[in-house]
């Protein structure tokens, strides 16, 4: 697969909420008209179905793989979901359908359930922890496709100057994240509530 211009970009799970962000779709597809290529994949967050997991995990002391593939099906609905309403998307199970997705022009979303079980069938296991949440996932997926740029859209961003170590700290990103960024050329978040999109670069290519 050629790495030249791929983007990977995580919707965070907190931004899943037509209640509170109804022009959802609207805002993301502005977004993606201003700031993504032809090449883009989407990795979509876990937000409040992967809290329900955590909540069982607490209350019920869930099996530490039970409840890591249960997270990743929280992912898996959301993408699914998102899926269902942005235009001119496909859903891809593994890395190997990334190139036809985007032959027809269309955004990528990771099926993650599928994708990560290839993955792990074949060696390449993510760690089962809860550290090691959707922001990872997406950092994960960037590091193995040989993605150019990793773009977190969140709610909020933290106060600059920020890099990897201290988003982390904040906890703005999850606990593994800074490590896993880190051989990564650029990442950046961007703040999706903010009418201007305004971002944080954590890290420059």
């Amino acid at each position: 697969m050629s790495a030249a211009g791929i983007h990977v970009v995580k919707l965070g799970g907190s931004l899943l909420d037509p209640t509170g962000l109804p022009d959802l779709l609207q805002r993301f597809a502005r977004w993606r008209g201003e700031a993504l290529g032809s090449r883009a994949l989407l990795v979509v967050g876990g937000g409040e179905t992967a809290d329900v997991v955590r909540a069982f995990d607490k209350a019920f002391g869930l099996d530490e793989e039970a409840a890591h593939w249960l997270a990743i099906r929280a992912m898996e609905f959301n993408a699914h979901l998102v899926a269902s309403v942005v235009e001119r998307c496909s859903l891809v199970p593994q890395s190997d359908g990334l190139e036809w997705a985007w032959g027809f022009g269309l955004l990528a979303i990771m099926d993650p359930f599928a994708w990560l079980e290839r993955e792990e069938s074949q060696g390449a296991a993510i760690p089962h922890r809860w550290s090691f949440t959707s922001d990872c996932v997406s950092a994960h997926v960037a590091t193995r496709v040989g993605a150019s740029r990793l773009t977190l859209l969140k709610s909020t961003l933290p106060p600059e100057p920020c890099d990897l170590a201290e988003a982390g700290r904040l906890g703005i990103v999850d606990a593994d994240f800074a490590q896993l960024a880190a051989a990564l050329p650029r990442v950046e978040l961007v703040n999706l509530r903010s009418e201007r999109f305004e971002r944080c670069v954590l890290k420059r290519g």
